[in-house]
């Protein structure tokens, strides 16, 4: 445990009174101890935040649409959805480059991004965005899934520090691929980027740093307790799963929410006022994070490091 040393020195008056104050800095180790140490354990760190995992629909996907607007109308109106939360970083999916783009104008510099731009247009999709004056960038990397057709996806990972406490956490967003009727053997794929996932979870979750996982994984039970069977993570939402008896608590949305075992989770919320909007085509997921540093001594005190590859 980390130690404060508070100094007392006890002096006399010429009165006879004692009096007391803190020590010359021109006093001996010696002396300071002769006159008493006040001792006090420094807490480790704890960092609050609220995440949010938000397929927005791609705006090609409502190109000729009579029931929703344009990509770019919707994301603007997502903003507002992601304010009235206080999301301090969210997992996109189908977040298309035009959606992008405006998603950065109307916010205006309060986030920043990865991969944004940097990639493919069809990376930019799955970008994490977090509050610049939250979060500091220590690494980024992506890694690959099948998606339609087998073809090669890259899911993007971020390592942050929290500026207020130097907390370290990994960040991870994935979009599996659905099952439907013009992609209808995605089954196999689907299972392949969900090993893929769990391996990576085993990975990042051996460095002992914190791990959240956000995105839109097409699966609901199945992914709930194949995850949380053969990795070290837990939901946002809550469920079971011990000794091989999984209770996936009968989910709803195809999104999810994860983190390391010893996060906290609270106020995990499946918002449908985007749907009702039509803003979106999906429920958006939103939970408040909580990392005490006493379960994480690895990010306290870890200096900048590289992502594992892989």
């Amino acid at each position: 445990m980390t130690w404060s040393v508070t100094k007392v020195v006890m002096t006399t008056t010429a009165s006879g009174a004692s009096t007391s104050g803190p020590a010359s800095y021109g006093m001996s180790r010696r002396a300071d101890l002769k006159r008493g140490e006040v001792r006090r354990p420094v807490p480790p760190p704890q960092a609050d935040f609220t995440v949010s995992s938000y397929n927005v629909l791609g705006s090609s996907h409502t190109v000729d649409s009579t029931e929703y607007e344009s990509g770019t109308k919707r994301i603007s109106r997502g903003v507002d959805l992601l304010a009235s939360y206080g999301t301090d970083l969210v997992g996109f999916n189908e977040l298309q480059r035009d959606q992008l783009n405006t998603f950065l104008e109307v916010t205006d510099g309060q986030y920043d991004i990865y991969p944004g731009s940097e990639l493919e247009r069809r990376d930019s999709v799955n970008s994490i965005a977090w509050i610049a004056g939250m979060w500091e960038l220590v690494e980024k990397r992506t890694f690959q899934i099948p998606y339609f057709n087998g073809n090669l996806r890259r899911q993007p990972i971020v390592l942050l520090r929290h500026k207020e406490t130097g907390l370290l956490t990994y960040f991870v967003n994935v979009h599996n691929p659905a099952t439907n009727r013009k992609h209808p053997d995605s089954d196999p794929y689907r299972v392949e980027a969900t090993n893929i996932e769990i391996d990576l979870m085993n990975e990042l979750s051996r460095t002992g740093l914190p791990v959240v996982l956000l995105g839109d994984m097409n699966e609901r039970a199945y992914y709930f307790c194949r995850m949380t069977g053969e990795a070290p993570m837990k939901a946002a939402r809550g469920g079971t799963n011990i000794d091989g008896e999984c209770d996936a608590q009968r989910p709803v949305s195809v999104s999810w929410i994860f983190g390391s075992n010893p996060l906290g989770f609270s106020n995990y919320i499946e918002d449908e006022t985007a749907r009702e909007l039509k803003i979106t085509d999906h429920r958006v997921l939103f939970s408040d994070v909580q990392i005490d540093g006493t379960h994480f001594p690895e990010a306290v005190s870890a200096p900048s490091r590289a992502l594992p590859t892989g």
